[in-house]
């Protein structure tokens, strides 16, 4: 059975959606990340980057439908950020 990936509004994604969110999301992460650390900064990385990257690992936790490149961003992300705990990263793999 494939997984399910749904968007923001709810609605179904397919895998090149996902994988494009998710470089969409480190690409504008690298973008923003290298200024000066100020409350407008954190406040974009709390309302948006971490609420998103949350969304793009929910849609995909077992990696099926993910590129070796996006799974690769999807790993700086969270060590970065550490929205998903790092015990939990990862569970739903099937090696």
């Amino acid at each position: 059975m494939q997984p399910q990936h749904y968007n923001k509004d709810g609605n179904k994604m397919t895998k090149q959606e996902l994988n494009r969110d998710v470089k969409r999301l480190f690409n504008r992460y690298k973008a923003n990340s290298g200024g000066e650390a100020t409350d407008q900064y954190f406040d974009w990385l709390e309302k948006e980057v971490k609420p998103e990257l949350r969304r793009l690992y929910d849609a995909d936790n077992t990696f099926n439908s993910l590129t070796a490149d996006n799974i690769k961003r999807i790993i700086r992300l969270n060590l970065l950020l550490r929205v998903i705990p790092f015990h939990q990263f990862g569970l739903y793999i099937n090696l």
